[in-house]
């Protein structure tokens, strides 16, 4: 037996496989073609594999849990940081905005309308700090949550103050230092950064994740796809899928980086 996604996965890498051993050929007889006078008028053969449909027959023969695949379990994790990301920058640019208008130092106030002279509200700065955050808690959960699903909110709270500051930082108004920039934002995020209400945000994620960690496990499909297998079973028995793959071909091209370097990509053709 094997799983479904094992059996998918062999048909897709014997397509490209397929396409592999073709132009190995195709590579072979340019040769000929090259050295021949007559042959190096004509265009060498090469076949191409655009589309392909499979309707794939088998039967599930066990659906069992998987300590192994936990995709499914580490897509809702990023579903609910990513909603939870949402709400966070939002609470985060409302205490900022607070700070800002709430402070006795005028001179605090200032340097904050030159840094940052569009304030913080613009959806540029929200974008900017939605995509460093949620960047940073998808890289580190390994780190956040352990293997009881268990997520740490303090360290990820003290890990978000950085990129949160970078994403400041690259909304700070032409012509200011970043120097300048940090100096303004160290008592800001000092400030917001002790709210309840933003660390309540991150703290919300500790229930969500657990239960995703302990009510969504992977499940393995295995499956039977033998010939004389499957003519031992009933109609009822036996699954169908339609496989339908389409092959896009690359090709290795030079990329210019900058002006002494270059490298190789690859690119559709």
């Amino acid at each position: 037996m094997a799983d479904l996604q094992q059996v998918i996965g062999a048909i897709l890498r014997d397509l490209a496989k397929a396409r592999f051993s073709s132009d190995l050929y195709s590579r072979s007889i340019s040769r000929y073609y090259e050295n021949d006078y007559l042959l190096r008028k004509f265009p060498v053969p090469r076949s191409e594999i655009e589309e392909v449909e499979i309707d794939l027959k088998f039967s599930i023969a066990d659906v069992v849990d998987s300590s192994v695949n936990t995709e499914g379990r580490e897509a809702n994790v990023a579903f609910r940081l990513e909603r939870t990301v949402e709400s966070l920058v939002a609470t985060l640019l409302d205490l900022a905005c607070d700070y800002s208008e709430a402070s006795a130092d005028s001179e605090t106030q200032e340097q904050l309308r030159k840094v940052f002279t569009k304030g913080f509200r613009s959806t540029a700065l929200r974008i900017e700090l939605r995509q460093k955050a949620l960047r940073y808690l998808i890289e580190s959960y390994t780190h956040l949550i352990d293997e009881n699903g268990t997520f740490n909110s303090e360290r990820a709270i003290a890990g978000l103050l950085k990129p949160m500051k970078w994403g400041f930082q690259e909304y700070r108004a032409e012509g200011v230092p970043e120097s300048e920039g940090y100096t303004v934002l160290d008592p800001l995020f000092d400030y917001v950064f002790k709210q309840k209400a933003f660390r309540n945000k991150v703290e919300s994620l500790v229930d969500p994740i657990r239960d995703i960690w302990r009510h969504n496990s992977d499940t393995q499909l295995e499956i039977e796809v033998s010939g004389q297998k499957l003519a031992e079973l009933s109609e009822a028995a036996i699954s169908s899928i339609k496989i339908k793959a389409v092959v896009r071909n690359h090709v290795w091209t030079e990329v210019k980086v900058d002006e002494r370097t270059y490298r190789h990509a690859l690119t559709s053709e």
